[in-house]
């Protein structure tokens, strides 16, 4: 007899951008040509010298477990580029590698989260964030994001003795807004944990990439190379921790994950000593798409939320159709083999609206916009 499931397994949500992208595949294998935005997974191919490396990595025998956290040669890379980069001293120590960042995500929210203790989150937000915080059975507080103005001051008034942490994302996802240097030096000013999850440095159109840890030493930062490298199959995540929490983060992943798969951290020490060519083709490329949306979307006399200056999202204002953003994903991809995701994946701030990704090449992009068209003409 199957016993009833643990409370904190009941909390966890579907994350519609896969539901959508495993109903959209359904589709396709019936013979229907889909159209996909509705996933953060860029079509340009990784530079070939990282595909070179893992081959080169597998001929030579480097599919072994590796240390828990990560080769050394890996990490003292890591630790290079956060200092080339933004000239911050990081410590090989305090990195960990594992197979993407939803591992780490797991763990540090692990070693943050306690039941009936408050972990601040953005509305909208990356939608797993919820479901980590929920796991470990904590309670979620959510500062509602303005689509126009940002006024992260705000945020002051709600942490008290029960607030554990807060995570930011920005480039953002699913906004593809950015935090100002000034933002992001007041949030590292607050009296709680600091979660940063960098993993869009690297697609910033209207700028430099900003670290939190330029201006607190003991933040926690997630990134890795599935986003601005185009390595997103390859699984490939890390995390700086501050020094205090290593032990018990290696221990961790030493139960949990083990290790990322070993060739593939080869690939990527190639990525990073390739970072400012990968990121400027791509930046470039991302850019050019990013505006031709948008003109679309204008043309088409949608709104969509703030500004998008990173990463490839934007969050398209559909409320004024006065319906639930999962019902219009879901008429859009089985009507017009468009696939989207749903804003409410992001939040209840979120709902009425959707998500495209421009992760895809311009004549799609194209093509989207024209079956925007068509599905508001027959909304009338």
């Amino acid at each position: 007899m199957q016993q009833d499931l643990p409370s904190r397994c009941k909390l966890i949500k579907p994350f519609l951008a896969m539901e959508l992208l495993e109903r959209a595949n359904l589709l396709e294998k019936s013979g229907r040509n889909i159209l996909y935005m509705c996933v953060g997974e860029p079509d340009l191919p990784p530079h070939p010298e990282i595909k070179e490396t893992i081959s080169k990595a597998l001929l030579e025998g480097k599919s072994y477990y590796s240390h828990s956290l990560g080769i050394i040669e890996l990490r003292e890379a890591i630790a290079e580029y956060y200092f080339e980069k933004y000239r911050v001293k990081v410590s090989p120590d305090q990195i960990v590698v594992s197979s993407g960042t939803s591992p780490l995500m797991l763990l540090i929210f692990s070693l943050l989260v306690e039941r009936g203790r408050d972990f601040l989150l953005t509305d909208p937000c990356y939608a797993c964030y919820p479901n980590y915080v929920n796991f470990f059975e904590g309670n979620i507080r959510y500062f509602k994001l303005s689509e126009t103005i940002t006024d992260y001051n705000r945020i002051s008034d709600m942490i008290d003795d029960n607030v554990a942490g807060l995570i930011i994302n920005s480039p953002s996802n699913p906004t593809g807004a950015l935090l100002k240097e000034s933002e992001i030096k007041y949030i590292a000013s607050l009296p709680v944990n600091i979660v940063s999850d960098e993993i869009y440095h690297g697609l910033n159109y209207a700028g430099e990439d900003i670290t939190i840890l330029s201006f607190r030493a003991d933040a926690f930062v997630i990134n890795g190379f599935s986003k601005a490298f185009s390595m997103t199959g390859f699984r490939l995540g890390y995390a700086i921790l501050p020094e205090r929490y290593m032990r018990t983060i290696r221990s961790l992943h030493q139960n949990f994950i083990i290790c990322a798969p070993t060739f593939v951290q080869w690939a990527g020490i190639t990525a990073l000593k390739h970072y400012k060519e990968i990121f400027s083709e791509n930046r470039k490329i991302f850019d050019e798409r990013r505006r031709f949306l948008l003109d679309g979307l204008e043309n088409l006399r949608l709104k969509y939320w703030g500004t998008p200056e990173g990463a490839f999202y934007v969050l398209v204002d559909m409320r004024f159709l006065n319906r639930k953003s999962m019902d219009i994903s879901m008429e859009l991809l089985e009507n017009y083999n468009l696939a989207v995701t749903p804003g409410i994946d992001f939040g209840a701030n979120a709902e009425g609206f959707i998500r495209l990704s421009y992760a895809t090449g311009k004549e799609n992009i194209e093509k989207a916009l024209n079956i925007l068209s068509e599905f508001l003409k027959n909304q009338r």
